[in-house]
Parts: C-alpha cells; sequence; structure tokens
C-alpha cells in the first residue's frame, strides 16, 4: 500500500500546470535588442573650389602650401599689379578732370539762365549750356564707373581665402603669366561638413527613427540625418544620404562608417520557439499565455516584433507552454 501511495504522488506532481514566478515574465522594452546597423560614409565639405585668376598678369608669390590651413580673408597669391596700378592712377586724374569740366559746365548754365532772365542773352545759348551741363554729367559718370573698375581689377592682384579652409593644391609657379581663367590655388572648407552615406533603401526608415547615429573613423562624431531619399545607385541598389554633424568633425574626405542603433523590438532568440509550424513568442495576458507569430523569424536569431514597450513576454519554462495555458 505505501508503494503505491508514492508512485500516486508522483504522477500528480507531474501533470500539474506549470506554475510561473515573477521573473518568467519580462517587459518587451526590458529584454528587447536593437541591433547595431551600419553603412559606408563619407565626410564631405559643402564647399571646394579652384581659385582662378580674373585678370592678366604675371604670379609674384604663392604665400601658402599644400595641406596648410586658412581663415577667411587670407592672402593666398599675389599678381603681378603694375599695369593696374598705373590705370587706377590714370582713371583718378580722368576723374579729377570729369569733375572740373561738369563744375564749369554747371556754371555756364547757371550763368546763362541768369543772363536770360535779364534778357542779356539769346535762348539758343541757354539751351547750348544745359546741353553741355548734360553732357560733362555724362562724361563724370563714365570717369567715376572707370575709376571704380580699375579699384576693382587692383584687388584682383591679391587672391584672398573665399572661407576656413585647406589649402588642397598649387597649381600655379612664381613667375607664371596667368591670364583670365587660369586655375592658381584648390582649397577646401573646413566648417561647413556634410557626411555622405550610402544605405539600403530598407534602412531609410530606420534611420528617421534611431535615437543614436554616429560617423566612425579614428574617433566618434554624433550626426543626424538631412535628407534622405536620394537616387538609388544601379550597381550598388544603395540610396545616398546626407547628415550634419552635430558639434565636433572630421577632416574632408575621412572615411568610415555610419552607425545607428535600430530603434524597433527584436526578441533575443531564446525567447523564440516554435508552435504548429510557426516560430513566435509567448504573452502574458490576462493571466494566461498567449502564442504571437512572428512572421518572417529565423530560427536561431532575434526576431522583429510589432508590439508595444510594455508588452509582457513569457521568458522561462518555455518548452512545455501552451496556448491559453494559465500562467
Amino acid at each position: 500500500m505505501k508503494i503505491r501511495h508514492s508512485i500516486l504522488v508522483i504522477a500528480t506532481f507531474v501533470l500539474a500546470p506549470v506554475v510561473f514566478a515573477d521573473n518568467g515574465i519580462s517587459r518587451l522594452d526590458d529584454i528587447a535588442i536593437h541591433p547595431v546597423r551600419s553603412a559606408p560614409a563619407t565626410a564631405l565639405s559643402i564647399n571646394e573650389a579652384t581659385l582662378s585668376a580674373q585678370i592678366l598678369a604675371r604670379v609674384d608669390s604663392i604665400e601658402v602650401g599644400v595641406s596648410q590651413q586658412v581663415s577667411k580673408g587670407d592672402l593666398l597669391l599675389k599678381l603681378d599689379c603694375t599695369d593696374y596700378l598705373l590705370a587706377l592712377d590714370t582713371a583718378k586724374v580722368a576723374l579729377e578732370i570729369a569733375n572740373a569740366r561738369l563744375e564749369l559746365a554747371d556754371n555756364q548754365k547757371q550763368r546763362s539762365e541768369r543772363l536770360l532772365s535779364k534778357q542779356l542773352t539769346s535762348q539758343e545759348s541757354v539751351d547750348t549750356a544745359q546741353v553741355d551741363a548734360i553732357a560733362r554729367r555724362g562724361e563724370h559718370a563714365q570717369a567715376k564707373l572707370s575709376l571704380k573698375k580699375a579699384e576693382i581689377e587692383v584687388n584682383r592682384c591679391r587672391v584672398h581665402a573665399p572661407y576656413d579652409g585647406i589649402v588642397t593644391e598649387r597649381i600655379v609657379s612664381v613667375g607664371q603669366l596667368a591670364s583670365v581663367g587660369t586655375p592658381l590655388v584648390s582649397i577646401v572648407e573646413t566648417d561647413k561638413m556634410e557626411l555622405s552615406a550610402q544605405v539600403k533603401p530598407a534602412h531609410l526608415a530606420q534611420l528617421k527613427n534611431a535615437k543614436s547615429i554616429y560617423f566612425e573613423t579614428d574617433d566618434r562624431y554624433s550626426v543626424r540625418v538631412m535628407r534622405l531619399g536620394g537616387v538609388v545607385n544601379t550597381q550598388t541598389r544603395n540610396q545616398e544620404i546626407r547628415l550634419r554633424f552635430e558639434d565636433q568633425q572630421p577632416a574632408p574626405g575621412a572615411a568610415g562608417k555610419l552607425i545607428w542603433r535600430d530603434a524597433r523590438f527584436f526578441v533575443p532568440a531564446q525567447y523564440v520557439v516554435t508552435r504548429q509550424g510557426e516560430l513566435g513568442v509567448f504573452l502574458a495576458r490576462n493571466g494566461k499565455a498567449q502564442f504571437h507569430a512572428l512572421q518572417g523569424a529565423t530560427p536561431g536569431r532575434p526576431a522583429l516584433i510589432a508590439l508595444s514597450a510594455d508588452e509582457q513576454i513569457v521568458t522561462s519554462n518555455l518548452g512545455q507552454l501552451v496556448d491559453g495555458q494559465t500562467l
């Protein structure tokens, strides 16, 4: 009788439902994985220019070297300005002459008008004086324009940095004759940078919602998305996107990886089980286990789950669990 009683007790224990402790159920956001994604990326300057000569002149001196950092307004190169300084002096003299002639013409016009009021001259003389004053005024305006043009050409004898940047190439040499359009030096801007990344189209939505995005080379740089949805490259099947550096930025041309953490929830593989040929997880709802199938899940890999962060996931005794079982 004692032996039979022991067997009955053991059988009752095996058939009893599984009782889950509090630590057998977890919030989805406590156990979820957020995979790290990456894509090739390059830091690019918004402005990269080859500065060219705007006058015909000999190169007098080059004030900078390749890889030299310069600030906006720094002198980069001098051109021989002898002819243009002479032209400037000539324009100044021409303007002085035009000033004198205009003053004389205005005085003659006023004198003719006073004489006409006293009937001491003819209307024809007054008209002639007025026409002469108008002509002298035109000559004066033309002289001012010529002086302005001469000043501009003198300013073009010196080539200055258009922005903060790095000199990437010295194209001419001292003593070389430069004509209009001759390339002189190349400079790339360092203040205004963008990050160009080649991303798979399927990852664009992830980047929009990603909380942490950075560019990794020898160091890490925080970035944020500026523009998405570039043209898909027919060979790589990637899309170019542009991002802006939040604070520090690397040197132009630096290559590395754009890295971001997927904001979506992925259930760890150990919590994914198979029931009736489908992969899924068990949810704890109203005190019972509810099987939730995961479309596209792969055995042994974390599975994407589209549920809220506070969803309750069963995390223990999964091998014995069935849909609808009391927890």
